[in-house]
């Protein structure tokens, strides 16, 4: 069975905020609207104290969910998408 394709994501570097990932990976949109959309993202990030801060080992994603016309698959259970 082929691995199907992940969303693109990064770890941070050091020094990263919110202000440099958007200047990095999407230098080309406005920044409010790219640091939203990269908040929104990844919320996993604001279930700990202090929320929204990194650590090395974070994955931040940098595209939002695939558009969900792959099945998910749990653990090699398949799972239907309504």
């Amino acid at each position: 069975m082929p691995l199907s394709k992940q969303r693109e994501f990064i770890s941070p570097r050091p020094d990263d905020d919110w202000a440099t990932i958007v200047k990095r990976v999407l230098p080309d949109q406005d920044p409010e609207t790219a640091m939203s959309q990269l908040k929104s993202w990844n919320l996993h990030l604001f279930a700990r104290q202090p929320p929204g801060e990194f650590l090395g080992s974070d994955v931040i994603f940098i595209e939002g969910p695939r558009d969900g016309k792959e099945a998910p698959s749990f653990f090699g259970i398949e799972v239907e998408v309504s």
